[in-house]
């Protein structure tokens, strides 16, 4: 359920589970058979793609709603850079993320959570461009104090501005009008 980010069908279980009888019989261990099982999971594309297919009626070019594991899914690999916890999976299942409310009050957990950090070293590093720091390398004369230790400083100090944005509910603006 948490690998494919919903819950599971027959069919979703048929291929793990031949994998793992093989790998069991070949090897004549349990652990054989796990092994064989979970790599069947790991190379399975409803475990490495997060396909979301348009609806069938709707028009190229529109927008659409989406379905409660979808935006569970969205929600999690957004702020957390991963899979749906148990929580988000749950009220998704129960289709209880039709409702902002429920929506918000999700968001504001998973925003206290220690995960969200990737939201800023992930997205916004990416959005920001800070990962080109380390293509910058300024003529040692003009700038004799500009080091490795600068560009960690300058790094850092992104991080905690946007972080501090982000955690601190400040609008979303401040990370163009910060100085």
């Amino acid at each position: 359920r948490r690998a494919f980010r919903r819950p599971l069908t027959e069919e979703d279980v048929a291929a793990p589970l031949t994998f793992f009888k093989t790998g069991r019989a070949t090897n004549g261990n349990f652990e054989a058979g796990i092994q064989s099982g979970m790599m069947a999971i790991l190379a399975s594309p409803k475990f490495l793609y997060r396909a979301e297919p348009a609806p069938r009626t709707a028009a190229a070019g529109t927008n659409y709603k989406i379905s409660n594991l979808e935006l569970a899914s969205r929600l999690s690999f957004f702020l957390w850079s991963q899979i749906p916890d148990d929580t988000l999976l749950d009220l998704a299942t129960k289709g209880r993320l039709s409702d902002p409310a429920v929506v918000e009050q999700q968001v504001k957990r998973m925003l206290a959570d220690p995960r969200s950090k990737s939201l800023v070293t992930n997205f916004a590093f990416q959005w920001l461009r800070v990962r080109e720091l380390d293509k910058i390398d300024p003529d040692a004369i003009l700038f004799p104090n500009f080091d490795a230790g600068l560009k960690k400083a300058f790094r850092k100090e992104m991080e905690l501005c946007v972080d501090s944005i982000i955690h601190e509910g400040q609008h979303g603006m401040e990370l163009v009008t910060a100085t």
